[in-house]
């Protein structure tokens, strides 16, 4: 579970900026909160359901596209990798002589884990790692500081442990491009938990940047069983077999509903820029109403997506902290939850049209045909 998303110096976010995926204490769809409790104390509250409304250019895709450069890092182990999108397209436009931060706070196996790295062109310009709060290594340029307290130790594969200060003292070899978390940490002191936060980001976070992406691919299911179940549930026949051609929609839904049942399976995340191109919202809602669904969503799995479509602005859809308005200021990105905006009412859908919630300017049609 993703509890939050860190930015700086990265496209339409010049200074930091934090995407929040945290559960506030609001009565709706209560029981489908995802929760852990480290200790008395220690209490995390994550919602099933974030949905990012914003004009074009506002930073939405950006926010999202964020989390898939820094899947890209921590899989590769190292920076000067071809990313999705080129470096000189990342950096934000003002801040091109900067390098650019991104990090992570999620929750696995039993841990809540923090990630971050700043780096640019030519190197990692620091790096830190802390789990439950437990500082377990900090990297600035050269210089390792591997943390040696009982409380981060725990967390190491005991075998390992003599290799600390040797790790120390040798990181100067290092490749200034590489990642310590997996070229380094995983590899010589802490494989285990290394490995699991690794394995976290390539098994579990799923990714579609582009909406055309689907449908470039063929036609190949890893629950084709679930997903034809679905088809059938809302009145599409379409055999799964290529005997016939899709339409561009069902063949939308298809592949969406695949990667959502893979999830649900893994417990992760799914992260999609603009949803529901080419999709009808009244056979994807009841898909998504699963994750409200505890019984269904038994693995704390997220979606994560943007979209125009204000048919989700709807009290008995989603709460309203699962609801995020993105907007761009001349200081960069912002954000702001229907929670910021509204109580709860039936009516957000008529006030987001009518841009009361300062993600899209009213147009006034008269004056367009004026004559």
């Amino acid at each position: 579970m993703i509890l939050e998303m860190r930015y700086e110096n990265f496209r339409s976010m010049k200074k930091p900026t934090v995407f929040d995926l945290s559960a506030e204490s609001i009565c709706e769809f209560r029981d489908s909160i995802m929760k852990w409790n480290r200790n008395k104390t220690d209490e995390y509250r994550i919602v099933p359901l974030k949905l990012l409304y914003g004009q074009n250019s506002s930073g939405k895709s950006n926010l999202l596209l964020g989390i898939q450069i820094l899947k890209e890092i921590i899989s590769a182990g190292r920076i000067d990798i071809p990313f999705s999108v080129p470096y000189e397209e990342l950096v934000n436009a003002e801040g091109k002589d900067q390098p650019i931060s991104l990090g992570v706070t999620f929750i696995h196996e039993e841990r809540v884990i923090a990630y971050d790295v700043c780096f640019d062109t030519e190197s990692v310009i620091s790096e830190k790692l802390s789990v439950n709060r437990s500082v377990m290594f900090e990297r600035k340029g050269s210089k390792l500081n591997m943390a040696k307290t009982n409380k981060a130790v725990e967390y190491l594969d005991e075998q390992r442990i003599p290799s600390i200060e040797i790790n120390e003292k040798q990181f100067k070899r290092y490749k200034g491009t590489d990642i310590f978390l997996t070229r380094g940490f995983k590899s010589l002191i802490a494989p285990t938990l290394g490995g699991m936060i690794q394995d976290y980001f390539e098994k579990r976070v799923f990714i579609t940047m582009e909406a055309g992406n689907t449908l470039n691919h063929p036609l190949s299911l890893k629950n084709e069983k679930e997903v034809a179940a679905f088809l059938k549930s809302v009145n599409l026949k379409e055999p799964l077999d290529g005997s016939v051609p899709l339409a561009t929609g069902t063949l939308r839904m298809v592949h969406f509903a695949d990667m959502l049942y893979s999830a649900l399976k893994e417990g992760g995340v799914l992260i999609m820029d603009d949803l529901d191109i080419s999709l009808d919202p009244n056979r994807i809602i009841p898909l998504l109403s699963q994750l409200h669904d505890p019984k269904i969503n038994k693995n704390e799995t997220q979606l994560v997506f943007s979209t125009f479509n204000p048919v989700y602005l709807n009290k008995y859809f989603v709460r309203r902290d699962e609801i995020t308005f993105v907007t761009k200021t001349k200081t960069g990105t912002k954000m702001k939850t229907l929670i910021e905006y509204a109580n709860r009412e039936n009516n957000y859908m008529r006030k987001y049209l009518k841009g009361e919630y300062d993600t899209i300017a009213p147009i006034n049609f008269k004056a367009l045909f004026k004559r």
